[in-house]
């Protein structure tokens, strides 16, 4: 299963700056097509985000895309 992820927005260098994160919702595809299929990461909202406190615990399903995709000196990690 392939998960796209969005570029970073404005907003998100934003809520960067602030010590903030924005957290991604990834559909549960892999159920119904199998291995074979692509999903997009749904974001959350920059409103929600920004009242949201640092580093709280997420509801059931909701990621913070760092801890599932980690960079490595600041480029995305490829398979080869």
């Amino acid at each position: 299963m392939t998960i796209i992820f969005s570029e970073p927005t404005f907003g998100d260098k934003l809520l960067a700056v602030m010590g903030k994160k924005r957290a991604v919702f990834i559909p549960d595809i892999y159920s119904r097509f199998g291995i074979y299929a692509y999903g997009r990461a749904v974001k959350e909202s920059f409103l929600e985000a920004l009242i949201r406190p640092k580093n709280q615990e997420l509801e059931e399903g909701w990621f913070y895309q760092d801890e599932i995709m980690p960079q490595m000196n600041g480029k995305e990690i490829k398979d080869s």
